[in-house]
């Protein structure tokens, strides 16, 4: 069905599009916050797509989407960029303000920073592979800089957060890839998949979100607005 990518999308917002309003909550009056990083992190992520769909390392069945395109990407792909960071932006709001204070700054921005050099330099070993050298790449570059805008507690919060937002990646992405609604060239990675989703995703997914939520907290912070958004 060409609605099924849209009504994806459509599933993944919809309950914290509900809440977000909630009095303890008040997730709707802090939109200011999230808009600017959401913004910057899906020009990011829509340039990375278009050189990659370009390339065949992945693409999308015609058959689940509405066949608008822009740049030769589904627009449900634009939306996708603003439905899952905006759901998981949610939930990190909900865990920061129902749990900050029984959670403790550890050891996880050294965990971050050592992943973060091994990443790097194990993409040169897989250049071969265009999607698991990207997101191998993207990530030794992008978390050093996540754990400088997430100060004290926070990147411990957004480690709670990616593991409780694999539960609702495993429902998304298991259609997306399942139908499959998005294609892939196993060529281009490692071949291992978790049910039908490709392991990398999850990096992709890590990267998407750490994007997403660092400038979101660093917003919040009172740092200078980003692309000037008012």
């Amino acid at each position: 069905m060409k609605w099924t990518y849209l009504l994806i999308n459509l599933f993944t917002i919809l309950i914290p599009a509900l809440r977000s309003a909630e009095t303890k909550l008040q997730f709707n009056r802090k939109i200011k916050y999230f808009f600017p990083g959401m913004i910057f992190t899906a020009i990011f992520f829509i340039v990375w797509d278009y050189f990659k769909t370009k390339a065949g390392v992945w693409g999308f069945n015609d058959k689940y989407i509405l066949g608008i395109r822009f740049f030769g990407l589904p627009v449900e792909e634009f939306l996708f960029f603003i439905t899952v960071p905006y759901a998981c932006t949610f939930i990190y709001e909900a865990i920061t303000i129902f749990f900050s204070s029984k959670i403790r700054d550890g050891k996880q921005r050294y965990v971050l920073l050592f992943l973060s050099a091994w990443s790097f330099a194990v993409s040169f070993l897989l250049v071969g592979k265009a999607y698991t050298f990207s997101v191998l790449f993207i990530g030794g570059l992008v978390f050093p800089i996540v754990t400088l805008l997430m100060p004290g507690n926070s990147l411990n919060i957004f480690f709670i957060t990616y593991l409780i937002s694999l539960v609702p990646m495993a429902v998304v992405n298991g259609l997306l890839t399942g139908l499959p609604v998005v294609t892939y060239d196993d060529t281009q990675n490692l071949g291992i998949r978790i049910g039908t989703i490709p392991v990398e995703d999850f990096l992709y997914a890590a990267i998407l979100l750490s994007m997403n939520i660092s400038l979101y907290q660093w917003q919040k912070n009172g740092k200078p607005s980003l692309l000037n958004f008012k």
